[in-house]
């Protein structure tokens, strides 16, 4: 612990402000990244942690990045994907160019995720943990939480916690820490904050403190049309968050593995990226090289991939993918998958997988 802000934070149930320990993860991912705390009353407080949590990432803490999810599609079918301090824009002929890069790190270090803003813009986090910045395709960025000239304490997407906007304007954020406890925070537009589920480090259905989640750090996190959030919890199963707290399991179990079938049946090996498509089914990208798919009633099959590693484009079940962490769908229903660490993204379409752009355009 490194404040004991016991008062302010025993309010709201949220757990003291905290750095995250290192831990040996699945896939090398790493724990860099801090508590959540709440109040504008700790300001002080708060100012006085960021500065020791600051110059713990520079020097104590794992440094390693963890593979994101960044990946997104437009109305225009324009692919947006993050790469460090970075993201580009790939046209819909192909063309790519850096839009968003932070040469001196002033802002981030590495992008990790792209959410959907209420109004149809886009947002990305500071791993740093203290904005969501909004971009355009133009490369404008401008802050959307906290607000301009706003000194919000609550810190979100640190080290690359996955974080979630919903038609609302609420932001939902990840406050843990390693094998301790891991809780889901819900932030008003204008400000209050409340846990909405999570208590205890571990694996558990129930609502609001009882529940439990694992390792988030390197999982996504979205909002549904219905307000729901989904996200990958502990790279083995794909949980639900209701409005009211209720924590449920959609698909996985407490073990990794590969298994299609019913929900509880099924099992998931490196589960990192999901979206939702306009059938309602969740579709999953796991890292060890496979797409699959959860329709409504919960069954699981296998959409993409072999499990090896690889970027064979092909039929779906031929085709590999090297290291798949980001899923997104286009506004014709293709599906594109994001290769983090080869800078590849591949496109699902007509029962095939292509390779639509490898590599990185010159920085501005």
């Amino acid at each position: 612990m490194l404040l004991g802000i016991s008062t302010a934070h025993d309010v709201l149930g949220i757990a003291p402000l905290t750095a995250r320990e290192s831990g040996e993860r699945p896939e090398g991912h790493d724990r860099r990244g801090v508590g959540s705390q709440n109040r504008c009353d700790i300001n002080p407080l708060v100012k006085a942690a960021t500065t020791i949590i600051t110059v713990g990432l520079l020097f104590g803490f794992s440094a390693r990045a963890h593979p994101g999810s960044g990946l997104a599609v437009d109305a225009q079918g324009r692919v947006f994907f993050t790469a460090g301090p970075m993201i580009v824009m790939v046209e819909t002929n192909g063309v790519a160019r850096t839009i968003v890069y932070d040469a001196k790190n002033e802002k981030f270090y590495q992008l990790h995720h792209l959410q959907r803003a209420p109004d149809g813009g886009w947002l990305t986090a500071s791993d740093v943990g203290d904005v969501i910045w909004r971009f355009t395709p133009e490369g404008k960025l401008s802050r959307f939480y906290p607000p301009e000239n706003d000194d919000r304490p609550l810190r979100v997407g640190s080290g690359g916690d996955p974080f979630a906007v919903d038609r609302e304007g609420n932001v939902y954020a990840v406050n843990s820490r390693q094998d301790r406890f891991t809780q889901i925070l819900k932030i008003s537009a204008e400000g209050r904050v409340r846990v909405l589920a999570g208590g205890d480090w571990g694996f558990a259905d129930g609502q609001g403190a009882e529940a439990k989640f694992d390792d988030l750090h390197g999982g996504s996190m979205i909002a549904g049309p219905d307000g729901a959030l989904l996200l990958t919890d502990g790279y083995a199963r794909v949980r639900r968050v209701r409005s009211n707290g209720v924590v449920t399991t959609v698909a996985g179990g407490a073990t990794r593995g590969f298994a299609n079938g019913p929900g509880a049946e099924a099992r998931f090996n490196g589960a990192t990226g999901l979206t939702l498509d306009a059938q309602g089914n969740v579709l999953v990208v796991e890292f060890s090289g496979r797409i699959r798919q959860i329709d409504p009633a919960g069954v699981v099959t296998t959409l993409a991939g072999t499990g090896k590693a690889g970027g064979k484009d092909g039929p779906l079940l031929d085709a590999t993918f090297d290291e798949p962490s980001g899923i997104a769908i286009g506004p014709t229903g293709d599906i594109f998958v994001l290769e983090s660490g080869a800078h590849r993204i591949r496109k699902i379409s007509g029962g095939r997988v292509t390779t639509l752009h490898q590599g990185l355009p010159p920085t501005p």
